[in-house]
C-alpha cells in the first residue's frame, strides 16, 4: 500500500528505519534547515528521486496539514500476519502488546502508536471497525513511532483478542469505572495485553467480558477522566515498570 508520509520527523524516522520501499521525496520550493539537509543526504544515500514543488502542489496532495515542506512517497515491503507475530512472541513473560478498539481520532491513534514505540512494545493490534484508518494524518501524529513496531489492523478484533488470551496473555482492560486500581494488579511474570476502547464508549462490553482484569487510573484532582492515548500511556508505563523491577532484582542477585 502506498503511503504519503509528511512532516520532517516522521520522514526522518521512516528513512532511518528502512522498513519501506521509498519511491520519491518531495520538497517544497525554498524549504531549508538541518533536518532537510539530513533528509536530502539520506535520499542521496538510498538513491531516492527528489522533486521540488510549490505549496499549491502540496495542498493538492495532503490538504491543509502541517507538512513542514516535505513528503515521502513510500510503500510497504510486505508484512506478516498477526498469527505469525503471535508465534514469535508467545511464551515470553516480559512482552507487552497493545490492543486498540474503535479509536476514531487519528491524533489519538497516532499518539498511542508513538507511546507504544517509546516503551518498546513489539506490536499493536487495532480494530478496523470504527477505528480511524492508518492514513497520513495518523502517521504524522505518531511522529515516526509507526516505523518501529508491528501494527495489525484486523477485522475480527474480538477473535484476535481471544487468540492472544488462549496463548497465555493476561488481558488488561483500561476503563474509568473499573473496580481495580491499575497498580493493584500484579503482571510482572506474565505476557500482557493492554486494551483501550473508543473516545466515547470505552472498551466494548464484549471485549470487557474477555479481559482478565479491568483496571482504572484513580483521579486525584478535579478532572474525572483522561484522553484515551494518555490513559494508554499510563497503563503501559505501569506494566513496563513492574516488569523492569523484576529484571532489576534479578540483576542485583547476580552481582
Amino acid at each position: 500500500m502506498r503511503n504519503l508520509i509528511y512532516g520532517r520527523q516522521p520522514v526522518l524516522e521512516a528513512l532511518r528505519a528502512q522498513k519501506r520501499i521509498f519511491e520519491r521525496l518531495i520538497l517544497r520550493q525554498g524549504t531549508r534547515g538541518e533536518a532537510i539537509d539530513e533528509i536530502l543526504g539520506m535520499a542521496q544515500k538510498f538513491q531516492i528521486p527528489v522533486e521540488w514543488k510549490r505549496e499549491e502542489d502540496f495542498r493538492e496532495m495532503v490538504g491543509e496539514v502541517a507538512h513542514q515542506g516535505v513528503i515521502l512517497v513510500a510503500t510497504s515491503r510486505g508484512s506478516y500476519s498477526w498469527q505469525e507475530f503471535l508465534e514469535r512472541i508467545v511464551g515470553n513473560p516480559r512482552v507487552v502488546v497493545g490492543f486498540v478498539d474503535r479509536v476514531e481520532d487519528p491524533r489519538n491513534l497516532g499518539a498511542i502508536i508513538r507511546t507504544a514505540s517509546f516503551f518498546g512494545l513489539p506490536g499493536l493490534v487495532v480494530s478496523k471497525a470504527r477505528t480511524t484508518p492508518l492514513h497520513s494524518q495518523t502517521v504524522k501524529a505518531a511522529c515516526g513511532g509507526i516505523e518501529f513496531l508491528d501494527l495489525f489492523q484486523v477485522n475480527n478484533f474480538v477473535n484476535v483478542f481471544r487468540a492472544f488470551k488462549e496463548r497465555g496473555f493476561f488481558m488488561v482492560g483500561m476503563e474509568e469505572d473499573a473496580p481495580t486500581l491499575i497498580w493493584d494488579v500484579d503482571v510482572k511474570d506474565v505476557p500482557v495485553g493492554i486494551v483501550v476502547g473508543g473516545e466515547d464508549q470505552g472498551v466494548r462490553k464484549l471485549v470487557r467480558s474477555e479481559c482478565d482484569f479491568l483496571v482504572k487510573i484513580p483521579a486525584i484532582g478535579s478532572v474525572s477522566s483522561l484522553n484515551v492515548s494518555v490513559a494508554f500511556g499510563i497503563g503501559v508505563y505501569e506494566v513496563v515498570r513492574q516488569k523492569r523491577s523484576v529484571v532489576n532484582v534479578e540483576k542485583r542477585r547476580n552481582h
